[in-house]
């Protein structure tokens, strides 16, 4: 048995989502990879008095999450527009089942649907917004993506030294965590404007009125990052995002964006532009952003190419394009962009020149707050 997977199993059940008897948990992976993660999940869960629904594949299938067999790659070959947007009402039975979910990823192919034709992934990210906007938005959820030799390999590190690495950023201490990251997220709750300043960036975002959230290991693991929604109609200037983004089995590097009232009116990439132009095309909203993070993780020092992991880097910074959550902190309760889009786009700002300003002062600079 592997003592980690137990006390990773314990962070995601006591920690995250404090489960309890007569709650019902599903419990989704990509496939049976992390079987003793997933032995933990079910035992530990168990013992709580709760209700479990495991689902093998079953809804991370549909999000295309797993890579398993080529099945996802294999259903968007053969489908139909009819088929692709009509997915079965069991997996919205599912989400309306379940009270909390524990969401495993894990990948042994990162480029599973790196083929797949673009027309087919817009019309199947947008089939699957209604139920999964019901989880992400109404009910209590954890993710975390699972080390793989696939993984380890996208890094470009040894096995050993990933799942070292891995445990190592999720089983931080959370709680000092959360101290750490209060002082920042009372400024941001006091913030009108942030600037952000650096390599072929200039930006403005408007948070006025909006409430940051200090995540801390309740719905990403690992977690580490101060974020909210911005006012999505008024983004103003241009940003360059150095950290390569992998999405669609696609390397997205050195994406720039150009805003003006809030809408991208310019963007391209230096490799993987298509993806770029692909996903702001899949709908009005996922031209605009829905969320501003900033990592304060300073036990992750070094980009993965995995954006759960990047975007928590002590000292980045991440912009959302696409949808905006509805939470209280964090979100916009009464003007949310919407879309079935959400895609986090990370930034190194420990580089020299890297500057955000707070209302015109500056609370930022070279990686290091100034607060």
């Amino acid at each position: 048995m592997d003592n980690q997977d137990k006390k990773l199993a314990q962070l995601l059940i006591e920690h995250s989502l404090k489960i309890k008897a007569n709650d019902k948990v599903v419990i989704s992976t990509s496939d049976l990879y992390p079987i003793e993660l997933i032995r933990q999940l079910l035992k530990q869960t168990l013992q709580k008095g709760a209700y479990v629904y495991l689902d093998i594949m079953g809804l991370n299938w549909i999000l295309g999450r797993s890579s398993w067999g080529d099945l996802t790659k294999i259903y968007l070959d053969y489908s139909s527009k009819d088929q692709l947007t009509n997915i079965p009402k069991v997996y919205s039975d599912i989400v309306n089942w379940g009270d909390k979910f524990i969401r495993i990823t894990n990948f042994d192919n990162y480029s599973h649907i790196a083929e797949a034709d673009p027309k087919k992934l817009r019309l199947f990210h947008k089939a699957y917004e209604s139920f999964f906007n019901t989880m992400i938005d109404k009910k209590s959820w954890v993710l975390t993506y699972y080390p793989t030799p696939a993984m380890a390999q996208l890094a470009k590190i040894s096995e050993e030294t990933l799942r070292e690495f891995y445990f190592k950023a999720c089983l931080t201490d959370y709680n000092k965590m959360r101290q750490n990251g209060e002082k920042l997220a009372r400024l941001m709750d006091r913030t009108k404007k942030i600037r952000i300043v650096g390599e072929k960036t200039d930006i403005e975002i408007d948070v006025t009125n909006r409430l940051a959230e200090n995540a801390c290991g309740e719905n990403n693991i690992p977690d580490g990052e101060v974020f909210l929604a911005p006012v999505h109609t008024k983004t103003q200037g241009y940003i360059y995002f150095d950290l390569t983004n992998f999405k669609d089995g696609v390397d997205v590097v050195g994406a720039y964006l150009e805003f003006n009232n809030g809408k991208v009116i310019k963007a391209k990439a230096e490799q993987g532009e298509n993806v770029l132009l692909n996903t702001l095309a899949v709908d009005k909203g996922a031209k605009f952003l829905g969320e501003i993070g900033l990592g304060i993780n300073y036990e992750i020092k070094r980009p993965m190419r995995q954006t759960l992991f990047d975007e928590k880097i002590g000292g980045t910074i991440h912009l959302a394009l696409g949808k905006s959550y509805t939470s209280k902190r964090g979100g916009a309760v009464d003007t949310p962009n919407k879309s079935a889009v959400h895609w986090d786009l990370v930034k190194d700002m420990r580089k020299t020149g890297s500057i955000i300003y707070a209302d015109s002062k500056i609370v930022f600079k070279n990686g290091k707050w100034l607060l």
